[in-house]
């Protein structure tokens, strides 16, 4: 068995090129985890070894299904196979290093590849997102052992809403009880695998824990991190309910999930209709018209860019026969109509628990459960609890027939908003619906004044926002001035007040004027946006905030401009793309990374020729994606550095680029023929990411490359090294076969090295035969590499 060392997945994750952070602890550190694997397997301790083989196979099977949301009519199967249901989602990316290039923006990563990248993961992500969805594929993944970097390790999964009630959060000794396992451990198996750097400790919902709860948790977590050092930890939270360097103290990566993009949306649809097929339904009509107006209406294509509403679109598209709401509030107004009304009623499904609940009387229930909870900083009820409730609710309900047991039955079976995730206690299946319908009952109640004093606090954002769809115009005029007056007394939440605020205008569709002029007079205040995060919550104000945005002349900073770009993107439309066309100008590494990243939000035609077209990127990377963005880079000869990601061969267009100095090829599993790549006369850079069947270099023999690297091609015929004299930078990630660095040809003019993953078997032997070495960076757990430096400290090259 032989594991990798974290910080050379690192570099298989980081897409602009790759790095050099070489940890001599992190190199020992996987040599013991390995040798602890393997002491165990051959018989250790044959009890702990057996209820390990127990525990995995309980992790798989209960974390082996996903519900998709609106998948079934029949309800007789709520849930799917991940492998089917999961899809493979984007998160922010670590700081890149590119030999012989400014640092750039981090550019995304696809989610697990970046969680393979450190041992302390802190997932920032709003709601719908896929936190919890990537939480369950970690632990599935691991529990079946499948072959990466989670393979030897033990996943505990600690939902963090489940402690809200306790007096204190587990220790590692309590964590399978804690988390409803019904299973015992030998004495002292959890703490040993903590200890030993095999356990996964995956912490989810940091947001789900009342405001007041919090400073505890933090405390457990550096608790469990200095106790148990060698785990491996993952956290998630919504980005309002801990500042980014959270954890940064504990070594902790913050990484953001961030909003899918059109490839991503076509995927999930494309893997929510293959499992309503699975089911034997025709969807293809649903699955065509879907994409097509997700495609073409700027509305859907907003709302589907996180998993949630993507299935509530699927699911709506399929109920309404293609007839799609437009709003947010539309979206959920149907949906809750789709889910307690019609589909029992179309299939003439009525009094299956002995109770006949109309929709308003069901919504009534529901919202009167969600507000409690809301009220009380809690996402889970205990089931008496929830009975007694509905019991004292049912006494101004006269006209329905039956007792609070059945009642509480039937919304938990029939509404499709509710579960049981353990004996004895209730959620709502998505926080989303919690946060709606708790709105709409602090609106029925008239509890402005509650709203008001509780936006600080991040778990009521989205309760806030949703109250204004919901309220009459006058009562949105209340509300909204009481956040404009409690930004002015509360000095430590105004920005946050007024962005929130400001957040809520795209929920009323009517408003006072002059409430309207006096928040977006505020939020002008806050501008430009300094980094993503503010950006983000920009852009939640809608198309009103395009109107506020500064100008390049302005005398703006890189940070600013790469701020207002984002902001303009993530609103999206002719008119973002009219704010973008400002700032094409502009060469600052961040507002350069901006202006790439934008293209995949808009039409690939359109944005090349109103943005790119004029653009410089200064030493900025220009990533094309898709075939659109592909036939469109024949008017945009100016760029000499591309990345392209996710093609199956060399286009075409790329041969006739005669001028290209950089490429990054990335994601290109189907790769085996770089040959169009030897008509570039000027190619100084390339990387090869990502490129498993990719085993013949040969056409680059007649180029004067000074730089290549390559990582996921163990297949690479490295004999081909010895005619690419001109070399000054080389990274490796397979040994061609050969058993040491010596054995490598000789590269008169190598200055940097680097081995990556796949060549934890190549020694170091025969170094010194590169005298002009002056960086080596090095990555894996070979035992004889620590020894070998141990032995012989560098004298020319200097490694780091």
């Amino acid at each position: 068995m032989r594991l990798c060392c974290a910080h050379a997945v690192e570099y298989a994750t980081t897409l602009p090129g790759f790095g050099a952070r070489a940890d001599v602890e992190l190199v020992r550190r996987t040599g013991e985890l390995t040798r602890a694997v393997d002491r165990l397997q051959e018989g250790g301790d044959g009890a702990a070894y057996a209820f390990e083989e127990r525990y995995a196979r309980y992790v798989a099977d209960t974390h082996g299904r996903l519900r998709l949301f609106g998948l079934t009519l029949s309800r007789s199967r709520q849930e799917w196979p991940l492998d089917v249901a999961y899809i493979s989602l984007a998160v922010s990316g670590e700081q890149p290093m590119v030999p012989g290039e400014p640092e750039l923006h981090p550019a995304p990563v696809r989610a697990e590849q970046a969680l393979a990248s450190a041992d302390r993961v802190l997932l920032r992500g709003p709601a719908g997102s896929g936190k919890s969805t990537l939480v369950q594929w970690l632990a599935l993944t691991s529990a079946r052992q499948t072959a990466g970097p989670w393979s030897t390790c033990v996943p505990f999964v600690l939902r963090l809403r489940s402690f809200t009630s306790s007096d204190s959060l587990p220790l590692p000794e309590d964590f399978l009880r804690a988390s409803g396992v019904p299973l015992s451990a030998p004495p002292g198996w959890v703490e040993e695998i903590m200890a030993g750097g095999r356990a996964l400790v995956l912490v989810d919902g940091v947001d789900e824990v009342p405001q007041r709860l919090r400073s505890r948790t933090e405390t457990w977590l550096r608790s469990l991190v200095s106790a148990f050092p060698k785990a491996r930890y993952v956290v998630t939270t919504r980005p309002s309910a801990v500042p980014e360097d959270w954890l940064a103290g504990q070594g902790f990566t913050t990484h953001s999930m961030l909003a899918m993009e059109q490839k991503d949306i076509r995927a999930f649809v494309a893997h929510w209709h293959a499992a309503a097929r699975a089911e034997g339904q025709e969807v293809d009509a649903y699955e065509a018209s879907l994409l097509e107006a997700v495609a073409s209406r700027r509305d859907l294509a907003r709302l589907a860019t996180n998993p949630l509403m993507c299935a509530l679109l699927c699911a709506l598209n399929q109920d309404r026969r293609m007839q799609l709401p437009r709003a947010r509030k539309e979206l959920y107004d149907a949906a809750l109509d789709m889910l307690l009304v019609r589909r029992d009623t179309e299939r003439e499904i009525s009094g299956v628990e002995g109770v006949y609940l109309t929709r308003d009387e069901q919504i009534a229930l529901l919202q009167r459960l969600a507000y409690w909870l809301i009220r009380n900083g809690q996402v889970e009820a205990g089931r008496e609890e929830a009975v007694e409730m509905v019991g004292e609710w049912l006494d101004s309900m006269p006209q329905v027939q039956g007792g609070a047991e059945q009642v509480f039955s039937h919304l938990l079976i029939r509404s499709g908003l509710l579960l049981e995730p353990s004996p004895g206690s209730v959620v709502f299946v998505h926080r989303t619906f919690q946060d709606y319908l708790g709105a709409k009952a602090a609106v029925e109640s008239r509890d402005f004044g509650v709203l008001v004093r509780n936006a600080h606090d991040d778990t009521w954002d989205d309760v806030v926002r949703m109250a204004v769809g919901h309220a009459r115009p006058d009562e949105r005029t209340r509300l909204l001035r009481g956040l404009l007056r409690r930004a002015d007394k509360v000095k430590g939440s105004r920005n946050r007040l007024i962005l929130l605020a400001a957040a809520c205008l795209e929920h009323a569709s009517e408003l006072d004027p002059e409430v309207s002029s006096a928040v977006l007079a505020r939020t002008a205040e806050l501008l430009p946006p300094r980094g993503p995060e503010q950006a983000e919550q920009l852009a939640g104000a809608g198309e009103l905030v395009l109107d506020l945005l500064p100008f390049p002349e302005d005398g703006m900073s890189d940070l600013a401009a790469a701020g207002t770009i984002r902001t303009a993107a993530l609103v999206g439309g002719e008119r973002a793309l009219t704010v973008i066309r400002r700032f094409r100008a502009e060469t600052g590494p961040k507002a350069a990374y901006e202006l790439d990243d934008a293209w995949a939000r808009f039409e690939a035609h359109a944005y090349a020729e109103g943005v790119l077209g004029g653009a410089d990127l200064g030493y900025g990377v220009l990533t094309v994606r898709t075939v659109e963005q592909l036939a469109c880079l024949g008017a945009l000869q100016q760029f000499e550095r591309l990345r392209l990601v996710g093609f199956p061969e060399i286009p075409v267009e790329i041969s006739g680029r005669r001028g290209l100095r950089v490429l990054h090829v990335v994601d290109s599993p189907d790769l085996t023929d770089i040959g169009p790549l030897a008509a570039l006369p000027r190619l100084e850079s390339l990387s090869l990411h990502g490129c498993p069947a990719l085993a013949d270099l040969t056409p680059l023999t007649d180029l004067e490359l000074e730089h290549l690297f390559t990582l996921g091609s163990s297949r690479l015929q490295l004999h081909v090294l010895e005619r690419l004299t001109g070399l000054l930078s080389l990274g490796l990630g397979s040994t061609g076969g050969h058993r040491s660095v010596g054995e490598l040809p000789g590269l008169p003019r190598l200055t940097k090295l680097w081995l990556f993953e796949g060549t934890e078997s190549m020694s170091l032997e025969g170094l010194e035969r590169w005298p002009e070495l002056a960086s080596l960076s090095i990555a894996g757990d070979d035992q004889s590499r620590d020894l070998w430096a141990a032995k012989n400290p560098p004298t020319s090259p200097t490694c780091r």
